[in-house]
């Protein structure tokens, strides 16, 4: 499995030899370096295994040495669609990368199925005559720190592998989102407490206890919980003309960090390729990633200042650190990015006109990168003539609270009168 990876501090350079997840030089948190391409015409090493997700045969290699050890939903290959309407009166090419057709509905799906293969990897031992048996699977314990994607992700792919889950939310997390998750059979508690980074401590503390494995996307939690992100800039790629942004929500930032170094592994592979620019969205309620943007703060400041009084619609995003700052802000600085943030009504705003020019139907937490790419567009700073791939990270679904202001339909007997009645009156 090394052969395919070297873990590597992305603050000092230093690479590091343990599955450890802080530097050994200044204790910074570390990011994983995929190093196994594919050369031309060789086969896939996953290639021959029957039900795995499309984002498994991407290039270069997961971090995977036994395929046995492989969980998959069939997670990966989402489609990434050009715009019917918005962005056209500006000239401006919009193509929608919808994360919401993974299976549970998010892109949380491809971290979490390579969080949890790799920890069932590494549980097992490396080597290609191992096989990762039913006991291995069964005895394994994971755990982690959310109040709806995650969570469910962590949930369905756990019960995929026969592992018990634990889920550790919010105590205002909504109990619509969260019964998907039950429904899965994850045990969960919800937690009173003022800040994200007070349930992760209290999670770690009975990981340690109870020999829990954590499947939180954060980097702290485990470097390889937010690789299977990566390979949404390996479809884009294959799926839409060169963009020059790529639009993306942040709560903790790895999503944002790890598109960046997927569109790094493809300029390995392809030397013609041209990087994208970054835009980093966040709601205006909790934007702690776009002020240490703002204020040019290295990721060991963004991290020990946490946002205070967080408050939005998009609760997906509500983290008050960027836990990944280390990968997300190099995303920002190093493509020539920005980052925004954006108000409550745009982002119901957004999930409306979404729906209704495009429709595709997206939670908040998923639309605010529509809500930022329109500001953007509007203000300039995304051109005429630009290409833009703009992510949509959660299906809708997930949160029909955030529309339930929508107005009743009209009830009417089965005549045609009525029925004419209604017709005439909206055309008016």
């Amino acid at each position: 499995m090394k052969d395919v990876y070297r873990l590597f501090c992305p603050s000092c350079r230093a690479e590091q030899d343990a599955q450890v997840t802080r530097c050994a030089s200044c204790d910074g948190l570390l990011g994983v370096a995929l190093t196994r391409a594919l050369a031309p015409g060789e086969g896939h090493p996953f290639g021959g295994v029957p039900g795995l997700g499309a984002m498994w045969l991407s290039n270069p290699v997961l971090p995977i040495a036994n395929a046995d050890a492989i969980v998959s939903l069939g997670e990966g290959g989402t489609p990434c669609t050009r715009a019917a309407h918005l962005g056209a009166d500006a000239d401006v090419a919009v193509w929608f990368k919808n994360e919401a057709a993974n299976p549970t509905g998010s892109f949380k799906d491809r971290q979490v199925s390579v969080g949890i293969s790799h920890a069932l990897d590494a549980a097992g031992g490396a080597g290609a005559q191992h096989a990762v048996s039913r006991q291995e699977r069964g005895d394994a314990q994971f755990y982690v720190v959310s109040s709806g994607n995650v969570a469910a992700a962590a949930a369905a792919y756990s019960a995929r592998a026969g592992a018990e889950c634990w889920v550790i939310a919010a105590a205002w997390a909504s109990a619509a989102k969260l019964r998907q998750v039950q429904l899965c059979g994850a045990h969960v508690v919800r937690v009173e407490g003022d800040s994200a980074e007070q349930l992760f401590r209290l999670a770690e503390e009975a990981a340690a206890e109870s020999g829990w494995h954590s499947l939180s996307t954060a980097a702290r939690s485990d470097p390889f919980n937010i690789v299977g992100a990566r390979t949404i800039a390996g479809e884009i790629v294959e799926q839409m003309p060169a963009p020059d942004w790529v639009v993306a929500p942040v709560g903790g930032g790895g999503l944002l960090g790890s598109i960046w170094q997927g569109f790094q592994d493809a300029a390995r592979l392809r030397q013609e390729l041209k990087l994208p620019r970054f835009a980093a969205v966040q709601a205006a309620g909790c934007a702690p990633f776009v002020r240490a943007v703002e204020r040019e703060w290295s990721a060991e400041q963004a991290c020990a200042n946490p946002w205070q009084d967080a408050h939005t619609i998009a609760g997906g995003l509500a983290d008050d650190i960027p836990f990944d700052a280390h990968v997300a802000l190099p995303a920002v600085r190093e493509s020539g990015g920005l980052a925004v943030a954006v108000s409550e009504e745009d982002i119901t705003h957004a999930q409306r006109l979404l729906a209704e020019r495009e429709g595709l139907f997206i939670e908040p937490s998923g639309v605010v990168s529509v809500a930022g790419m329109l500001e953007l567009i509007t203000d300039g700073r995304i051109a005429r003539g630009d290409t833009v791939c703009c992510l949509l990270t959660g299906s809708g679904l997930k949160d029909l609270a955030s529309i339930a202001d929508l107005p009743e339909p009209p009830v009417i007997g089965a005549e045609l009168t009525q029925l004419r009645g209604l017709v005439t009156s909206t055309a008016e």
